[in-house]
């Protein structure tokens, strides 16, 4: 462990650029599939310790007290998942933000999405074998994996095996008020003096407000991507959302015994029953997640951390109900920002996913993502759309 030279601020070894697995305990117990990624400099978190006044005649008072000289503490950011997205989606923009920005970033699964599966061995071994340790042994080493099952068995065997989705019950609400809140615990417990950033795509965003305020106490600022309403009106093909939601889905899922959505279309994950009857249930109403769960306004009400939302006019689901979403946080700063990729970004398309794609690197990411993170900025449209201008001019010198 090294210090500043005052030494009031506390380092962790710098990483090898290498994202290390992590196992999250929900609320519940449930466990979650997590990645950790590490800056590659030095990891302040520990806060300056409160210096005694000078008593330096030349002080201009008795009260001065020498110039702090300890570094900021490194900051966390969180990045929740859209519906049936793998964490994995994000890397490049998680490495954006661990190795060029400098910040620690937790990525992970939701339950019944991607390797948050129940009963899943490979993170009950991943879990005994770390610890859930904050700064997992990878730095020189591989983490630990579990062993490979055995060769004996037959493909056969494989694809008659059981999904594990089937049977298992879980909802949205769970990924809001046990998942979210045991991932805030993890950064909670590692880093309690760090300031936390927070990423909502889509449902990632939904689901922020409900979480109790305890664990979201050290939230400084949040980025909304894509955040819209799914209600059925408010859709690019609201017939085709209806009967997606209320005709069609209810069939698969009954005799499924959960949502295909990778194993019969591979158009994204599978899902679990109830989450996909959530997102539909709460399809139904105009105020959408209030409209389903009412008893989350007053946290809605209470929520105080600046929020800044971006949406994209080709949004492949709704590319207009983003701001519905926002009149449901009345009380605190917000910014919700629709941009146009042809005309601001001199782009082909953007749509609900692309804002993680590496292609945006330049014109949102190094721009939007870095004023709001590290400048406290929230650009508007047109400012957006001039620095995009400027990196297309860069481009051509």
């Amino acid at each position: 462990m090294a210090s500043s030279k005052s030494g009031t601020s506390a380092k962790k070894p710098t990483s090898n650029f290498k994202p290390q697995p992590i196992v999250l305990t929900a609320l519940d117990g449930f466990l979650l599939s997590g990645t950790l990624y590490l800056p590659p400099g030095p990891i302040v978190t520990t806060p300056p310790a409160a210096t005694a006044p000078s008593n330096d005649p030349s002080d201009l008072s008795s009260t001065a007290r020498y110039k702090q000289q300890d570094e900021p503490l490194t900051k966390v950011v969180i990045i929740s998942s859209a519906t049936a997205v793998l964490q994995d989606f994000y890397y490049k923009f998680a490495l954006y933000l661990s190795q060029e920005l400098g910040m620690i970033v937790v990525t992970y699964d939701n339950r019944g999405v991607g390797r948050s599966m129940p009963n899943s061995e490979e993170l009950l071994y991943l879990k005994a074998a770390t610890d859930n340790d904050p700064y997992p042994s990878g730095t020189t080493a591989s983490s630990p994996v579990p062993p490979k099952a055995s060769s004996g068995k037959s493909k056969d065997a494989d694809k008659s095996k059981k999904n594990p989705l089937i049977g298992f019950e879980a909802t949205i609400v769970d990924w809001s008020l046990r998942d979210l809140p045991g991932v805030f615990n993890y950064v909670l417990a590692r880093f309690p003096h760090n300031p936390t950033l927070y990423v909502g795509h889509s449902v990632g965003g939904h689901i922020l407000p409900a979480v109790d305020a305890y664990y979201t106490r050290n939230l400084e600022r949040v980025l909304f991507v894509s955040v819209t309403s799914a209600h059925w009106r408010y859709m690019n093909s609201p017939l085709f959302t209806y009967c997606f939601f209320y005709i069609a889905s209810p069939i698969v899922n009954s005799h499924y015994g959960f949502y295909p959505g990778k194993t019969l279309w591979n158009t994204m994950e599978d899902l679990p029953k109830g989450c996909l009857e959530t997102w539909a249930h709460w399809g139904s109403f105009r105020n959408y997640v209030l409209g389903g769960n009412p008893e989350w306004k007053p946290n809605f009400d209470a929520f105080k951390v600046p929020i800044y939302s971006i949406y994209f006019s080709d949004d492949d689901y709704s590319s207009t109900s983003p701001p519905l979403i926002m009149r449901l946080i009345p009380n605190t700063l917000r910014r919700c920002v629709g941009v146009n990729p042809v005309e601001d970004l001199n782009m082909k398309k953007v749509g609900h996913m692309g804002f993680f794609f590496n292609s945006c690197k330049e014109k949102l990411w190094k721009t939007v993502v870095r004023a709001w993170f590290v400048d406290g900025h929230a650009l508007d449209r047109d400012a957006i759309k001039e620095q995009a201008t400027l990196t297309s001019s860069y481009a051509r010198l």
